[in-house]
């Protein structure tokens, strides 16, 4: 199938160029600030499955048929971030995941109280949702030929954010890109019908260097820079979203701006020193909002200082 065989383009080369795969859109694993606590999950035969794609509008929501697997999860954490930057952290990692987004939409935007109680909310006081400071992502999987599809409910109390996530999921054994991985020994030549094939996957760029609270680009001493160069070259239709990541290391605000000059610096290294067109490259970045390791460890803040290509088309 396409979608299979973008997903094993991607895995090749990830094998050639040495970088590590982090992510692929046949699951969604969600990463949420430490501290942040499940209060429910479910596996929810009984909702139905449509997944909302606008606002509330002319007394209805516009809603698209969804796979029936579904599970709810539902987590708390203390009010250190706002809604706002959880939604960011989210859109984030959703596009890394090779994830569409179909809508996002604050309170009045959405529809307010007509939206909260046109859409399936887990009670309380599991799920609390404040009618005036609470937002909505939908979105869809972009690399298989049936797609999994995910929402979220975010919303702010007084003292906590809770984050509502509803998965739409294919049934076991119809998810595209399960087949094994390419063997290392494998070759471009071999493998003639995935040259120039890449899937939106997420690779992080192994090896760059940056200092706490710095978003100059230091060494690349696994060339990572050069490995991704080439690979766009390869196929100039491929486009890339550099997502930059942070440290716990001061506040979300300032470590989201970081964030963002880190995976520019890399946009910039790019178009510089190895000629890819700016038109291919744009920059964003989450701060702290999706770690891979301990912070509590320099070797742990290391390793989420970090910037990761996104592919798309």
């Amino acid at each position: 199938m396409k979608a299979a065989r973008l997903l094993r383009s991607s895995l090749f080369y990830t094998l050639l160029c040495g970088l590590p795969l982090t992510a692929t859109a046949a699951e969604f694993v969600l990463q949420l600030p430490l501290g942040a606590k499940a209060t429910y999950s479910q596996v929810e035969n009984t909702l139905p499955a449509l997944v909302p794609i606008g606002p509330y509008k002319d007394g209805k929501i516009p809603k698209v048929e969804a796979p029936k697997n579904i599970q709810r999860t539902v987590w708390v954490m203390g009010g250190e971030s706002t809604v706002a930057q959880v939604q960011t952290g989210i859109l984030g990692q959703l596009a890394s995941a090779g994830y569409e987004p179909l809508m996002f939409c604050v309170a009045k935007e959405c529809g307010g109280f007509d939206f909260r109680f046109g859409i399936d909310v887990v009670d309380e006081p599991m799920m609390r949702v404040n009618l005036r400071n609470y937002r909505f992502i939908s979105a869809k999987q972009t690399v298989s030929e049936n797609p999994a599809y995910v929402t979220f409910l975010l919303s702010r109390s007084p003292v906590a954010v809770y984050v509502q996530m509803t998965e739409y999921s294919p049934a076991a054994g119809t998810v595209e890109g399960n087949e094994p991985a390419l063997k290392p020994s494998e070759t471009l030549v071999e493998q003639p019908e995935i040259a120039g094939q890449i899937g939106p996957v997420s690779l992080v760029l192994e090896g760059l260097e940056f200092q706490t609270g710095s978003a100059e680009l230091g060494n690349d001493p696994t060339g990572s820079l050069s490995k991704l160069a080439e690979l766009l070259k390869q196929d100039p239709e491929v486009k890339v979203l550099l997502v930059g990541h942070s440290d716990m290391s001061g506040s979300v605000e300032a470590n989201i701006a970081i964030s963002t000059k880190r995976a520019d610096s890399v946009r910039r290294a790019l178009i510089r020193d190895h000629g890819i067109d700016a038109s291919r490259l744009s920059a964003h970045g989450v701060g702290f909002l999706s770690p891979r390791a301990d912070n509590a460890t320099e070797a742990g803040r290391q390793k989420n200082r970090r910037v990761e290509a996104v592919f798309s088309r």
